[in-house]
């Protein structure tokens, strides 16, 4: 399967004007468990993407940031063009990284560059991407559909039961324990989606002014 995007961009993330989206409550502790549980609901949607039998190829130019950067991480190979930019920007309108990216980024790269990505909301560069194993391959943006076009072609033509089998196996291996953080990244998520901190954070990102966080 070959995932890829039209335009300048592969995802910019969500709307930062929208803080809270729709989901509310008669309480806070509704509001944040009805919160933890529409975020488990996306995971077992997103765990569905991530465990196609078939081997996913992404192809990502431009900006790759937040959600778009996490829904690259659950490709199986990825690929960028020299213009691509990722970013998990999360942490600096007040929230935690939701979807697991910056577990994939622990997994694939390290505890500490995931640190580093996440905490901080630091961008980096194709380059800076494939140098850390995030990226597999960087190319001229001209070149980057039919890069990723051979490599799904190579995958396509291999038997089917082995590249599946392989595919099972390996995720098995790399995936150990992440269900279980998974889990405690909906609840981090879902208490920091309902603090002040992150309505503070959204009209900051969306006025283009910085924020002024009081850690509530």
């Amino acid at each position: 399967m070959l995932l890829r995007a039209e335009g300048r961009a592969f995802c910019a993330g969500i709307d930062v004007t929208a803080p809270g989206g729709a989901i509310t409550g008669r309480s806070p502790a509704e509001r944040t468990h009805r919160y933890y549980e529409g975020i488990r609901w996306v995971h077992e949607r997103f765990a569905a993407f991530a465990r196609l039998p078939q081997p996913v190829v992404a192809a990502v130019q431009g900006y790759c940031l937040g959600f778009g950067f996490e829904l690259a991480l659950m490709a199986d190979i990825r690929i960028a063009a020299d213009d691509a930019v990722f970013a998990l920007p999360e942490t600096g309108i007040g929230v935690a990284v939701d979807a697991g990216g910056d577990l994939r980024i622990a997994r694939d790269a390290g505890a500490g560059w995931a640190k580093l990505l996440a905490l901080t909301g630091r961008r980096i560069d194709a380059s800076t991407a494939e140098r850390i194993g995030i990226v597999q391959q960087v190319l001229n943006g001209g070149e980057l559909e039919a890069a990723a076009m051979e490599i799904a072609g190579e995958i396509a033509g291999n038997a089917p039961l082995a590249v599946r089998a392989v595919k099972r196996s390996i995720d098995a291996f790399a995936d150990a324990g992440l269900a279980e953080a998974l889990d405690r990244t909906a609840l981090a998520a879902a208490l920091t989606l309902t603090s002040e901190d992150a309505r503070e954070g959204y009209s900051a990102k969306a006025g283009r002014r910085p924020a002024a966080f009081e850690g509530k």
